[in-house]
């Protein structure tokens, strides 16, 4: 291979560094674009297109139409969509807090048509009254109940395209917001949410129980996240090096984080409503910050952007892309054009874009070379730009140094026990000294009748054995009388009587 991994090319940046007006609307509102709306926010990409679908009407009735003909038809479908929507979600005003309906009913209670939920809709449900209930008063609690579950049981029964489902659902959250957004209780000191709070409790709720209409919606939305995952597969080989990130592998702590972004990450896929996968691809992206932090990098999007493809790649998280579609069409619009999480979801929907468009240029190498890495038939080599960010050749390597230091604290410890048994072996004898000095000092009760006892029994037996010594002696004397008397006699001499015990003058005897 060549050396073009080298020290000459390390300053050569990968094409994936972004500035942060990179991440901001073309249109220059001020807020974040993503490139799947070729790099507009969400408010300007849908004015886009309803500027795009009237050219086309346009286009299409001009030769049919004079142009009056043509104001009058478009300002007659205009109105025509605007009842449409509001009669698909009619529900009757919502009274002021001191009012009430003679007809309401608790929104746990409100008559609606009845299907079977899955236990995800019904905990969502069960969450979504308790915290009406909560903050809102009776009545406006079940009149925005009511409308949302009649919401619901519509959008279930409709059969759109994703596009038109996302414009009808928007177009719902616009009209309920700006229907409680007039109401005094917000005006109120003592009022405990935002309208802000209610609506994303609403599209909470429509997200979970439509879960299964809004999600992946199109074949082609499948084919493209299979085909998006089996490319992120196939880009394995690409570790941090090649993306020239700042991470310090050496740290536990960068690891533990990278891992727990790769996690969170993961998890989006697992939740069901737009605010839910928001949160997750959140904590996600503070966990990158964290790993970026630790390794004392800059925290820019310069260097945040590859850090989240390195992670994109490590995890391959499952349709990620329809997860990004998801958020895009049904989360709150505010939520995606400006603040924490729009940045994130701006920085998610460009690594997308990079991996799907990812190739020799932008690694600065050879063609021949990357697709031979993308296919398998080559493994890159162990250079500087690669190995040195290795994350597995540290984590082995932080592996043998623990092994290294639990050894020698085990050799330590075995020296400790070592000394800790003599220590323990003269603290005993020490003890023993101790207690029979004590014990002779202040001998107890029982001590002394052990004593007397003992010496007792040592008196009889001292007595007997003199008793039997005595006996012994005379029948050796009537044995040997005769050879006694020819003999001449050898006075004995006289024993000292003991002042000891009796054992100690039987032993003498």
């Amino acid at each position: 291979m060549s050396n073009k991994y080298g020290d000459e090319d390390e300053s050569k940046k990968a094409k994936m560094h972004l500035k942060a007006n990179d991440l901001l609307c073309v249109n220059g509102c001020g807020f974040y674009g993503t490139p799947q709306w070729e790099n507009r926010c969400s408010k300007c990409w849908r004015a886009h297109q309803n500027e795009l679908k009237k050219s086309q009407d346009f286009a299409k009735n001009k030769s049919l139409l004079s142009f009056d003909q043509f104001q009058e038809r478009r300002k007659s479908t205009t109105e025509s969509k605007s009842r449409g929507i509001k009669n698909l979600f009619k529900a009757s005003p919502i009274p002021e807090s001191g009012a009430s309906s003679p007809t309401s009913t608790s929104p746990a209670s409100t008559p609606t048509r009845r299907r079977d939920l899955s236990p995800d809709s019904l905990e969502a449900r069960k969450h979504f009254t308790d915290f009406l209930v909560a903050n809102l008063s009776t009545a406006m609690a079940q009149e925005i109940a009511r409308s949302v579950k009649n919401a619901v049981t519509k959008i279930c029964e409709m059969r759109m395209n994703p596009d038109e489902m996302s414009e009808l659902v928007m177009s719902y959250y616009q009209y309920l917001g700006e229907r409680i957004g007039g109401h005094s209780l917000f005006d109120s000191p003592d009022c405990k949410v935002k309208v802000e709070d209610v609506m994303d409790q609403v599209e909470k709720y429509i997200s979970t129980c439509c879960y299964t209409t809004f999600f992946c919606a199109s074949h082609e939305e499948e084919v493209a996240d299979v085909s998006l995952q089996d490319r992120i597969r196939s880009l394995h080989w690409v570790t941090a090096g090649f993306l020239e990130t700042k991470l310090v592998f050496k740290k536990q702590t960068v690891r533990d984080k990278i891992d727990e972004g790769i996690s969170e990450l993961i998890e989006i896929n697992a939740k069901k409503s737009a605010f839910e996968k928001l949160d997750c691809l959140t904590r996600s992206c503070k966990a990158v910050f964290e790993a970026l932090k630790e390794s004392e990098s800059s925290m820019s999007a310069d260097e945040f952007l590859p850090t989240l493809i390195y992670i994109l790649f490590r995890g391959n998280p499952p349709l990620i892309q329809s997860n990004v579609k998801f958020i895009s069409r049904f989360a709150i619009p505010a939520r995606l054009m400006s603040g924490e999480a729009a940045y994130f979801f701006t920085n998610l929907s460009c690594a997308l874009e990079f991996a799907r468009n990812m190739n020799h240029e932008s690694l600065q190498m050879e063609k021949a070379e990357f697709e031979a890495y993308t296919t398998g038939h080559l493994a890159p080599p162990l250079s500087v730009i690669n190995s040195a960010c290795n994350q597995a050749m540290y984590v082995l390597e932080g592996t043998i140094e623990t092994i290294t230091t639990v050894v020698k604290k085990a050799g330590g410890l075995a020296s400790n026990l070592t000394g800790v048994h003599g220590k323990a072996d003269d603290d005993l004898e020490k003890m023993l000294i101790v207690i029979k000095e004590t014990v002779d000092f202040y001998p107890t009760e029982e001590y002394l009748k052990m004593k007397e006892s003992i010496f007792g029994e040592e008196q009889e037996t001292a007595d007997l054995l003199v008793s039997l010594s005595r006996q012994s002696s005379e029948s050796g004397r009537g044995t040997l009388s005769t050879s006694a008397d020819s003999q001449p006699s050898t006075p004995q001499p006289q024993l000292e009587p003991s002042l000891e015990s009796p054992l100690a003058a039987v032993s003498q005897k």
